[in-house]
């Protein structure tokens, strides 16, 4: 019983010696940060574990499996992001703000049967390019999915800023907390990913190969073979005009056979020379 009053006193003797508080707080501000910088960014680490388990990564194998309208319907939100290359490593900020929301967005209530259940997915550009260049996307934005009764997908496309995007502009997005995705308008272009032309004629992965080969081709390659074909439509032009300007002979006919050479003139005959010449 004795001991509690002996280390009040020895606490309040310490306390009034100069410097003694603030030699605690300094320890205790060291010791802090010293737990926190061996668990960095421990937040968005768990946030990034979540975001591993619910979210479906999307490339070119997989997309129609899972985003190809089903029975019963779902309701995809598509993250798009990208890296140093597609998003000029400016996409940190946004892929951290969506693993926050992955860990709200995964915990909303279950639908009931008469609402299609919401999926999440994302799509790395840096990783499938092919994809994101066959659907013209751009990072970091939503893309997002919703069943119709008549059938068609609703795709809207929600962009965002790299640097200020918020987890309420990324939760508030699906139908089952603000359905902020109807303030923009539907996308019903031609590469839409389910019902456009592309896609509806077989064409969007020859389509994103054929762009994507155009954007990895060099400039001076890309220069070269403009000037080669300009070079060769331009002599071309220009032998036609030279074929049939003046001092041209005849052109071939239709057929391919050249025509007939023209008659030499008849040279007069003796016998009519010395008659001239009697009279």
């Amino acid at each position: 019983m004795r001991v509690i009053p002996l280390l009040a006193l020895s606490g309040a003797a310490m306390t009034q010696q100069p410097g003694v508080m603030e030699k605690m707080s300094a320890w205790t501000s060291n010791f802090g940060a010293q737990i926190f910088n061996a668990f960095p960014y421990g937040l968005d680490a768990g946030a990034s574990a979540v975001a591993a388990q619910v979210v479906q990564p999307l490339n070119m194998q997989n997309w129609k499996a899972h985003l190809w309208p089903k029975s019963p319907p779902e309701e995809w939100m598509v993250f798009m992001t990208g890296g140093n290359k597609t998003c000029f490593g400016r996409c940190e900020h946004a892929e951290a703000t969506w693993n926050k929301s992955v860990a709200y967005l995964s915990a909303l209530p279950k639908s009931s049967s008469s609402e299609p259940p919401l999926r999440l997915g994302s799509v790395d550009c840096e990783q499938n390019e092919i994809l994101c260049t066959a659907w013209s996307a751009g990072v970091p934005a939503i893309w997002h999915f919703y069943p119709n009764p008549s059938g068609a997908t609703d795709l809207r496309i929600i962009r965002f800023n790299a640097s200020s995007v918020s987890t309420t502009n990324m939760t508030s997005v699906p139908s089952k907390t603000d359905s902020r995705y109807l303030k923009y308008t539907p996308y019903e272009g031609w590469l839409h990913p389910i019902d456009g032309s592309v896609q509806k004629f077989g064409l969007t992965v020859p389509f994103g190969y054929g762009l994507w080969l155009m954007g990895a081709l060099p400039s001076w390659l890309m220069m070269l073979v403009v000037s080669f074909a300009s070079r060769q439509i331009m002599n071309r032009r220009m032998g036609d005009t030279m074929g049939g300007g003046l001092g041209a002979g005849p052109r071939p006919a239709a057929g391919g056979a050249a025509p007939p050479p023209a008659a030499a003139p008849k040279a007069a005959s003796p016998a009519g020379k010395a008659g001239k010449k009697k009279r």
